[in-house]
């Protein structure tokens, strides 16, 4: 009679050992997806903070400002209550209305050329609302924001609305000096505009409408051969600051500043009022 053969059950062995090796490579390979992970989110954190270096004196980002928009303010003749509460309304408007590296510069029109340029240029920070939670303590940026660009854009504001009235008006003087004035306004990557709040009554030695000179008389002085030229493609806006009693024709107004701008290469300008009632 045949032996009966006992029939061996599989052994759990191998084929824990199995599982183990299969679990060992899924640790392995965990571990060193979480550590790619750590290092690559160091390594775009290390990029946005070295994109996010700021230039201390101008608050612009280490790739300059973005947006230019320069603000000359005609104030040889004092405002009325009505008129600076307007004026701070419109400038307040348009800086909330700005993007992140917009340099705001603000200059004025003075018979004193010691007073010319830009009595501030910076460029218009993160706010704390803007803040990167990754690497920026919004708190910090929101002080920072107040502190260096809010406070002294209305310090210097006030400062220039306190001015006593002066003989002479050189708007067109003055507006060069505030555009070579205002860092990278030539070099800026996006849109550059300019602000002219101003009764546009050109008064100075080189040319005055109150003398009758016009375009004309600037062009026989050899004033054209003179213009930069450096308003290639910039927005002008003025806003208009009405005039009572005698005042130059609008002949001579509005003929010479239609071509002055022109020549100067910008766009036409467009014209508003402050109003004073």
């Amino acid at each position: 009679m045949a032996k009966r053969r006992t029939r061996r059950k599989p052994s759990r062995r191998s084929g824990g050992r199995g599982r183990k090796s299969n679990n060992n490579v899924l640790w392995i390979i965990t571990i060193i997806g979480c550590l790619g992970l750590v290092v690559g989110v160091a390594v775009v954190a290390q990029n946005l903070i070295a994109k996010g270096k700021i230039d201390e004196a101008t608050l612009c980002h280490s790739g300059g400002p973005q947006n230019v928009t320069s603000v000359l303010l005609d104030l040889t003749d004092p405002l009325s209550e009505t008129q600076q509460a307007r004026l701070k309304t419109i400038l307040a408007n348009e800086v909330s209305g700005s993007s992140v590296d917009t340099m705001i510069a603000l200059g004025i029109v003075s018979e004193d050329p010691s007073r010319w340029g830009a009595m501030f240029a910076k460029c218009k920070p993160a706010s704390g609302q803007d803040a990167n939670g990754l690497y920026e303590n919004p708190a910090i940026i929101a002080a920072r924001y107040d502190r260096e660009f809010t406070a002294p854009i209305q310090a210097t504001l006030q400062t220039m609305l306190t001015g006593a009235s002066e003989n002479q008006s050189p708007i067109m003087e003055a507006l060069q000096s505030l555009v070579s004035t205002t860092p990278s306004f030539t070099q800026a990557r996006g849109h550059r505009k300019i602000i002219i709040v101003s009764d546009m009554l050109q008064h100075s030695d080189n040319l005055s409408f109150y003398r009758g000179q016009g375009w004309d008389y600037f062009v026989g002085k050899n004033g054209e051969g003179r213009m930069a030229g450096n308003l290639a493609g910039v927005t002008i806006e003025i806003l208009r600051i009405p005039r009572s009693g005698r005042t130059p024709s609008n002949e001579i107004t509005e003929g010479f500043w239609t071509r002055y701008f022109d020549r100067q290469g910008s766009r036409p300008p467009s014209v508003s009022s402050l109003g004073d009632l």
